[in-house]
């Protein structure tokens, strides 16, 4: 049975294939997420239902069928790959993850992490029912302790954000043939927003530190940031800190306040610009929804991000044409 290829961002269709084998399963998770070998123990009988779909740049599968083993192997380990984190929400069955020194033993209704650009297996039980998530490293900048220090890890998802996460993929993973392709970059922006909240969120009793801090910031910023009032003082007062202690965070980790929240505003726009079913309405309105205001400021900081003008990026033949 021929599997079409996806690759993140790629135009295919959603995926769905019923009662297929170890290596149509391997073809279809390596076609959307990154080159994986599938195994399966020995003897008949196995079989495995499909379902994938990419929205926006997040490539997204469920796996229902027998048991299996997933591995990401160092050989097929490129710099071509694209840079993605797997987060895998395990609905049935026991699943035992392991990478680097890490292993997890996975009971249904855990989230679990997994590096892309580094070896892993992934073993799950019969009867098993997963959804696979590659999330774009470059959402997750910013967080690289949080994300290490939940690589491999059981991540229960039975309270708080947590939970808001796994029920959320849990409808889309239900949902991946009838998602309509125009609200893909908006599920992928919230399925980004809700993982980055979920690594960022504290457990009672932790003590907190810079990071934690600066990672809370930043969700509490991207909750807010369609708001043009949202500044350094709004945030620090809301963190019960200074403007001065905040700048002094946002330095210590790599990119001054104003200047991230400038460029998620901007790749929001971006985003937008992009969207068919928004060429009826204008840059300065689509900038106002993201806090956007100064149509000259927004113009000469657009062309310095992407090297374009929006109106260059508007009108540039799609791909392929």
């Amino acid at each position: 049975m021929a599997v079409e290829e996806r690759r993140p961002g790629g135009a295919a269709g959603p995926l769905s294939l019923r009662d297929t084998t170890a290596s149509v399963l391997q073809s279809a998770a390596s076609g959307l997420l990154a080159p994986l070998t599938v195994t399966a123990p020995p003897g008949p009988g196995f079989r495995a239902d499909i379902d994938g779909a990419v929205l926006g740049a997040y490539p997204v599968a469920r796996v229902r069928g027998s048991a299996h083993r997933v591995a990401r192997e160092p050989r097929a380990i490129s710099s071509a790959d694209a840079e993605l984190v797997k987060l895998t929400l395990h609905r049935s069955a026991p699943a035992v993850a392991a990478q680097g020194r890490a292993e997890a033993r996975l009971a249904p209704g855990v989230l679990t992490l997994l590096d892309m650009n580094r070896p892993y297996r992934l073993t799950v039980a019969d009867h098993c029912d997963v959804v696979a998530v590659g999330v774009p490293r470059t959402v997750l900048a910013g967080h690289g302790r949080a994300l290490s220090a939940h690589l491999a890890q059981a991540l229960p998802a039975d309270s708080g954000t947590r939970a808001v996460l796994a029920t959320y993929l849990d409808g889309v993973a239900r949902q991946l043939g009838t998602l309509p392709g125009a609200a893909h970059p908006y599920l992928a922006d919230a399925l980004g927003a809700l993982l980055v909240a979920a690594l960022t969120e504290r457990p009672p009793g932790r003590i907190e530190t810079p990071t934690d801090l600066v990672d809370r910031i930043r969700a509490y910023a991207v909750a807010r940031i369609a708001d043009p009032g949202l500044c350094v003082e709004q945030a620090a007062h809301a963190h019960g800190i200074s403007a001065r202690h905040l700048h002094r965070l946002f330095k210590a980790a790599g990119t001054p306040f104003a200047a991230w929240l400038r460029a998620e505003r901007l790749d929001r726009l971006h985003r937008d610009l992009l969207d068919p079913a928004l060429a009826g309405r204008t840059t300065a309105a689509l900038a106002a929804r993201w806090g956007l205001r100064d149509p000259r400021h927004i113009g000469r900081a657009f062309r310095a991000r992407y090297g374009v003008t929006a109106r260059e990026l508007r009108t540039a033949p799609p791909p392929g044409r």
